[in-house]
Parts: C-alpha cells; sequence; structure tokens
C-alpha cells in the first residue's frame, strides 16, 4: 500500500507485515528511510518514487541493523547509506550462521554481506544528526530500546515520527535482545511530545494511540509473561521475516 502525507512523505507499507520503507520528498531530492529485505523491491520502490516525484533519489536512512530494515540497500549497492555508528558496527557483526539462517528463510543469498559492505558508500553518525532542506528538517536520534542501535527519525515542521521498530502497528516485536525497561521509557518519553502522525516499522501508520498500544504489549510481555502477551494480542501478525521471538 502507498500512503501519502503531507504531499512529501510517501510511505509504502505492507499486508504481509514486511517492513516499511518511508520516501521524504525534498527541494531538489528524495531521500529514502529504510529499505526492505530485497533489493530487487527496493529498485522497484526507487522507480515509482521517482517517476512519480520527478525527482532522484540517492540517499537512504537506516532505522537499525535488521535485515529487514537494511540488506535491500546494501545489496542494492547504489545508495549513500547514512547510518549511526552503532548500526554499521551491528552490520559487520554478522556471523556465516546468522546469514544463512536468513538466507534460507528469506529464499535469497545473503551469504556474502561482508564483501557488499566493503562496497557500499557509507556516512556515519554517532547519535544525532540533522538533514535540513528547503523547509524540511530531518532529526536522526539514535536511542536504542528495540535494539542497542535503533534510530527514529523526526520530521519538522509536520511533526513526523519515522520509528522504525520501536513502534510496530499489528505486528509481533522482536524482543529477542531488546532492553525492555529502556523501549518502554523512551515511548513514554515520546508520548509526550507534540507528534501529529507515526510511521512504524511494520504495518499502517498512525496516530500517537500507537505509542499506547506498543506500551501496553511491552508492558503486558514484561509483567505477565510470553504466553499471556500471545492470547493479549491474538490479532497481530508475524512480519515477513523473524528471526527470534
Amino acid at each position: 500500500m502507498l500512503e501519502v502525507i503531507e504531499n512529501k512523505i510517501l510511505v509504502f507499507w505492507f499486508e504481509n507485515f514486511a517492513s516499511n520503507v518511508t520516501a521524504i520528498e525534498l527541494s531538489d531530492e528524495v531521500i529514502l528511510i529504510d529499505s526492505s529485505l530485497y533489493p530487487e523491491k527496493l529498485k522497484k520502490i526507487i522507480d515509482l518514487v521517482q517517476l512519480r516525484t520527478k525527482k532522484p533519489v540517492k540517499k537512504i536512512f537506516l532505522t537499525h541493523y535488521h535485515p529487514d530494515h537494511s540488506f535491500g540497500a546494501i545489496f542494492y549497492g547504489e545508495l549513500e547509506i547514512i547510518l549511526s555508528e552503532k548500526t554499521l558496527i551491528k552490520l559487520f557483526d554478522y556471523s556465516d550462521k546468522t546469514l544463512q539462517k536468513i538466507s534460507d528463510e528469506s529464499d535469497y543469498n545473503f551469504l556474502d554481506l561482508q564483501k557488499r559492505l566493503s562496497k557500499c558508500n557509507f556516512n556515519v553518525f554517532r547519535n544525532e544528526n540533522i538533514i535540513t532542506s528547503s523547509k524540511t528538517i530531518i532529526s536522526a536520534i539514535s536511542l536504542g530500546g528495540h535494539t542497542e542501535d535503533s534510530t527514529i527519525y523526526k520530521i519538522y515542521p509536520e511533526n513526523i515520527i519515522i520509528s522504525g521498530d520501536i513502534v510496530v502497528s499489528g505486528v509481533h516485536s522482536e524482543l529477542n535482545e531488546a532492553n525492555i525497561d529502556n523501549w518502554i521509557k523512551i515511548l513514554e518519553e515520546l508520548s509526550k511530545q507534540d507528534i501529529k502522525k507515526i510511521i512504524p516499522g511494520h504495518g499502517k501508520p498512525g496516530s500517537t494511540e500507537l505509542f499506547k498500544t506498543q506500551l501496553n504489549y511491552l508492558k503486558t510481555f514484561k509483567n505477565e509473561g510470553k504466553e499471556k502477551l500471545l492470547g493479549s494480542f491474538k490479532t497481530y501478525k508475524y512480519p515477513e521475516l523473524l528471526l527470534n521471538f
């Protein structure tokens, strides 16, 4: 599905709960945030965005290192990849065993990740980064929570958040490596802010109600365990690639 927000933000979200890809139209270019798992899918999105906006796509920003958010860009290999230092370190840390598992589950050969990484054009920031263009400001903030390297992107003056998997909509979160207490703290702080729209890592964009639902999900898991979580969120689906739950 394609959802257009404020006439300049294109959100590609998927009914099979694959990871979302967001395109932001700036004055002279379009930037992407997150890339999907497959490079061929990313190329189709780029072609559609360029056809619609008549502007080039040359840069992509990543929210975290998980393959369904990053591998599309890495294996596509033609974009400048802007990411946090923590995300870059995590990408280089994939083991052959994990890459084999990802390849088997996705029916795509990702085993040469290290070679692909060595050829990428990376632009690395530490904890925060600000991008400005005409009337648009995009602020990147590395917060952790879902993963150690999880980064959110705030778009001003529209007050829109692209959350990565810190918030998901209608889909189970991957919790295996999460810092649940920090994740809850992050969401509670974001809930106090003036935010008009949330673009989650998976699922349909929505209002700040998504913060409340994600908090309920995490607190249920923390206080009552996985069995209660699955019982309370029976309608939730599993994302396209879920290696640990």
